[in-house]
């Protein structure tokens, strides 16, 4: 993470503090009979999409068409990992999502 330029790096602290953030409210007000656990599904997907999203901050300073047809590489963990990670949070809030709406 050392070798990243500053907008970067708050890039990445913004993914992952509104990820942790996410996470810490939707448990909490799981916790506290609050919700259901379809926003519980929702809240955790959320989280895990971003933080998925902070391994790669250089995304979010490119062109849009480089940025569909480019392999940016992630800064902590394999490329597959990032893309497990992104595509488990997507599937997560879709299930928490298609839950509340037959409910």
């Amino acid at each position: 993470m050392g070798n990243l330029l500053l907008k970067e790096k708050l890039i990445v602290v913004f993914c992952w503090g509104a990820s942790f953030l996410f996470l810490g409210t939707g448990w909490y007000s799981f916790f506290n009979s609050q919700t259901n656990l379809s926003n519980l599904a929702i809240s955790t997907g959320v989280a895990i999409t971003l933080f998925g999203a902070g391994l790669i901050p250089k995304m979010f300073f490119i062109p849009f068409k480089s940025a569909l047809t480019d392999i940016q590489s992630p800064i902590l963990v394999k490329a597959e990992t990032q893309q497990y990670l992104t595509l488990s949070g997507i599937v997560i809030s879709s299930i928490g999502l298609g839950v509340q709406l037959l409910t």
